[in-house]
């Protein structure tokens, strides 16, 4: 049995630390690939500290860390000492009330406080930009307290009531007799909860998604938009610094604690003396002040007279100098020393939207594709643009004026431009099956097939599949592609957005619908991938372009920069990185000669022809397409004849809640 416990011992702390150990030796290998070390190099952590971005990031996240850890420890704290307090059935209310937080899913967390801090910043303090650092701070502090409470409440029940009354007995105040018994003997409790809050909170992404605004960013936000790419080796660099900070702090902990007990098993506590005492006041005055000092000078650091502009793309969707390539924002930034580019990203237009809708946010410049501009325009939420801060627009192609998104130039400048095809495995897809989007619904290769995330895109293809227009407002011809979309279900592994790019490059999936110039970039990462156009039966053709929204606060900053994105070098630089067709004229001159004339980003004209736009949707069609979507995803496809089946598992649960009721209400056993 021994023997058996022992081995169960060692597999769950392999299971648990081969994930860290695999990260730790990536950081030190002088190749990107994780699978075949090359050699030892310590590069990866030079090239990190040469990082200025993501070491702000990685600040950042420690700003908030340090400080929610604080405030969350020093209220925790005394909240635990009046809970414990109280009469027991008052407390055990109170503490299941403070089980919740934990409990509860952390996305029903982060929209909620999203809310309301929206609904104070807009509706009772009138503030256009309602996500900000203190939000951030606040949600933080506020996951963190249950954490701090629950583990200073078992220190209150070990310690000896009789030690509060000797004190005061002996002329302590009660406000003495806390800080000079109780707090020495709950300290383990309190250590431990500041540890496991700090922790916590340096790790949140979900909630911190939420409540962060475009000023302040931690590092679990912004690596969200780095699955795009490879992993850069200095983002695993920066992982193993990070791990080897929580693994100090737990052994700190634990030697901590041990030093703790063996006090107390001696029983040989020497008194303090008033200098050790002094000594240790001015140590944690002079601490504080550090503190103080440091969030001051963060925060007045960002209130420099340099202008913000608040720029909002999708992930990883201009170049940024790590392949080797231009960094836009730090040539941007050179040339404009007067302006700071604050960017942040989204993974699909319908996100952008929300974001947008929702309030809270002040952002000067957004990139959406054709459709969403359309929306965004009817719904008032665009700036029309002054194009004398714009004389590059002389350089866009005439092909991207006039649209019909934007029939009047007058809200958007054409950035990008692609199509959408399906890119496949050819080592485990028959070629004789490569034939048209019928490969997607294709039971062969069940399990191994993924599809679009996001409702446009997903009716889109089975749209051009069903050979209805990728435009219709017919609520028949919508339901009619929601069940070519259920059949595909059973087939399909996973619903996927940027997502795509570990699982394809992992070859875990082989079949994918995805925009051709994220699809150059993953079959640059494995040559095994392939891409195509459904010629016959058509594809979508769109332009993702620059647009300021209502919100803007910066219009002249966001159309300066507009004007140097429009620049041929800059743009064809710009186009090397993220592989999408240029709408600039002589940006093609400026691009890698593979990528230039490579016919995934660039098809022949023929074939582009045979491409059809989206356009904007009554609000209804949306409504309804959106619904469809949901049911698809939630539910897949269930036949009629098993709905009656469909009630066991609401049966089986409900009698488990039973069960598990009667059991809280069966007499316990005495003991004797």
């Amino acid at each position: 049995m021994k023997k058996t416990n022992r081995i169960l011992t060692i597999l769950i702390f392999a299971f648990l630390y081969l994930p860290m150990l695999v990260l730790v030796v990536a950081s030190f290998n002088t190749g990107k690939n994780l699978t075949i070390f090359e050699g030892f190099t310590l590069d990866q952590y030079k090239a990190l500290f040469q990082d200025k971005d993501l070491l702000a990031l990685l600040g950042n996240s420690l700003l908030i860390s340090i400080l929610s850890t604080a405030i969350a420890t020093a209220f925790g704290t005394f909240s635990a000492v009046g809970i414990h307090s109280m009469k027991p059935r008052l407390r055990k209310t109170v503490m299941s009330l403070t089980n919740i937080p934990m409990t509860n899913p952390d996305i029903v967390t982060g929209i909620s406080l999203s809310l309301l801090f929206v609904f104070i910043g807009s509706a009772l303090l009138h503030q256009k930009e309602s996500l900000n650092f203190w939000t951030l701070l606040i949600a933080h502090i506020t996951f963190n307290l249950p954490y701090v409470i629950l583990n200073v409440m078992p220190k209150l029940k070990q310690m000896n009531p009789a030690l509060q009354d000797a004190a005061m007995d002996l002329g302590c105040t009660p406000v003495q007799s806390f800080f000079k018994v109780t707090l020495h003997e709950i300290m383990p409790g309190i250590v431990s909860g500041a540890i496991m809050a700090f922790t916590m909170s340096l790790d949140d992404f979900v909630i911190s998604y939420f409540v962060s605004g475009n000023g302040f960013l931690t590092l679990p936000v912004e690596i969200y938009s780095y699955t795009k790419k490879p992993m850069q080796p200095r983002v695993y660099a920066m992982f193993t610094l990070l791990f080897l900070l929580i693994f100090v702090l737990m052994v700190a902990m634990n030697l901590l604690q041990i030093r703790s007990d063996r006090k107390k098993l001696i029983k040989q506590v020497k008194p303090v003396s008033s200098r050790q005492k002094t000594f240790r006041r001015v140590c944690a005055i002079a601490c504080a002040i550090a503190i103080l000092l440091g969030c001051g000078w963060l925060i007045l650091s960002t209130r420099q007279n340099k202008v913000t502009l608040n720029v909002m793309n999708w992930g990883q969707n201009i170049a940024d100098g790590s392949d080797g390539t231009l960094d836009i924002i730090a040539a941007f930034e050179e040339k404009y020393p007067d302006i700071d580019v604050n960017y942040t990203t989204y993974d699909s237009n319908e996100s952008l939207y929300a974001k947008l809708a929702g309030g809270g946010l002040t952002v000067d410049l957004i990139i959406p594709s054709d459709y969403m501009i359309a929306r965004l325009k009817q719904e008032n939420m665009l700036l029309p643009l002054n194009f004398d801060n714009i004389p590059n627009y002389k350089y866009v192609q005439e092909a991207f004026k006039n649209t019909a998104y934007d029939p009047e130039n007058k809200y958007s400048v054409p950035y990008t431009w692609g199509t959408v095809g399906i890119i496949y495995n050819a080592k485990f897809v028959d070629e004789a099956d490569v034939t048209g989007w019928e490969l997607l619904w294709n039971e062969k290769y069940k399990g191994k097939i993924l599809q679009f995330d996001n409702s446009r895109d997903a009716f889109g293809v089975a749209q051009f599949l069903s050979g209805i227009s990728i435009n219709t407002t017919d609520a028949e011809e919508l339901r009619q592609s929601a069940n070519k979309l259920a059949e595909q279900n059973p087939l399909v592994r996973q619903y996927v957005m940027d997502q795509i790019y570990s699982i394809m490059e992992g070859e875990n999936a082989w079949i994918a619908p995805y925009y051709a110039g994220d699809c150059m970039m993953m079959m640059d990462a494995n040559p095994d991938l392939r891409f195509y156009l459904p010629e016959e039966q058509g594809f979508n053709l769109f332009i993702d372009a620059m647009c300021i929204p209502t919100c803007s606060e910066n219009k002249d900053a966001a159309e300066k920069f507009i004007n140097f994105l429009c620049e041929p070098e800059i743009s064809g630089a710009n186009m090397d990185y993220i592989c999408y067709g240029s709408p600039i004229e002589g940006a093609r001159d400026y691009m890698d000669e593979y990528l230039a004339e490579s016919d995934v980003i660039y098809p022949d004209q023929s074939i582009l022809d045979k491409g059809v736009s989206y356009l904007f949707l009554p609000a209804e069609t949306n409504r309804l397409m959106d619904n469809l979507f949901m049911e698809i995803r939630i539910a897949g496809q269930q036949p009629e004849e098993e709905e009656e089946a469909s009630a066991l598992p609401v049966v089986l649960t409900l009698s488990g809640l039973a069960a598990a009721a009667a059991l809280l209400f069966l007499p316990k056993r005495k003991h004797k």
